[in-house]
């Protein structure tokens, strides 16, 4: 009997770690999916790789590979958070699809379904992942950190139209639904803007008057992957013709 418990116990023991082992296989192969493709499309934005490692991007030849982009968020102190922004017909299919159409769960950073694709809306909601193994937005949570908050004050949004250095004004542990979603008038943006600080953890005085706001948002992790808590980091967009260099 004793030997048949051990036998039990050790084929449960088995079949534990073979789930196990192939649950991280799983999250390594989509890990190393999303990292193969980024480099292929950091080879195609043509990232120069010089003294200054300025970013510059040739969109004609990004398009031609991923048609549904539609900007690309550069966000300095967050690791390798350098990605093309994609837009598509809904907010479904980019949760479980990279920027080039391949299944995978960790998905893509895309503009809201609803946005102005040129980013002309009041408040343009920008969605990524956070997930285990970290990528995508997942280092988001870097700007619960005062001193993070503090010394990383912008991050870049560039379009085929226009290039944006968008200042912070706000950093929130928060859920769905709340202001940091809403869109206002551009009449309204001092209002938005101080609805916004109410709510935040982390904040900035910027004149936001007739400005436009980006609004980068991640799951929380502290309350897991299926909950309605959010990390949100809202910017002030400034059109900008100065060279954006990215940090080694």
């Amino acid at each position: 009997m004793k030997k048949w418990i051990y036998r039990i116990v050790l084929l449960a023991a088995i079949c534990v770690f073979s789930f196990s082992a192939f649950q991280l296989y799983k999250i390594y192969k989509e890990s190393k999916m999303i990292d193969q493709e980024n480099e292929k499309l950091q080879e195609i934005a043509k990232i120069e790789d010089n003294a200054n490692k300025t970013l510059t991007i040739d969109w004609t030849a990004l398009k031609q590979s991923a048609p549904d982009v539609v900007g690309w968020v550069y966000v300095p102190g967050l690791d390798s958070v350098s990605f093309p922004i994609v837009q598509g017909s809904d907010n479904t299919y980019y949760l479980n699809h990279t920027t080039l159409g391949e299944t995978n769960i960790r998905g893509s950073i895309f503009l809201d379904a609803g946005a102005a694709p040129d980013f002309s809306d009041e408040n343009n909601v920008v969605y990524g992942h956070s997930v285990e193994g970290g990528g995508m937005f997942t280092s988001m949570d870097r700007f619960e950190d005062a001193s993070f908050f503090e010394t990383h004050p912008v991050f870049y949004v560039l379009t085929p139209s226009q290039n944006y250095k968008c200042d912070v004004l706000a950093f929130s542990k928060t859920t769905e639904g709340t202001s940091f979603y809403t869109k206002y008038d551009l009449t309204q943006t001092t209002e938005h803007a101080n609805e916004m600080i109410s709510q935040a953890t982390y904040s900035r005085n910027i004149p936001v008057e007739g400005k436009h706001f980006i609004t980068l948002s991640t799951c929380d992790l502290d309350y897991g992957f299926d909950s309605i808590n959010r990390l949100v980091l809202v910017g002030v967009m400034e059109p900008t013709t100065e060279p954006i260099q990215m940090e080694e």
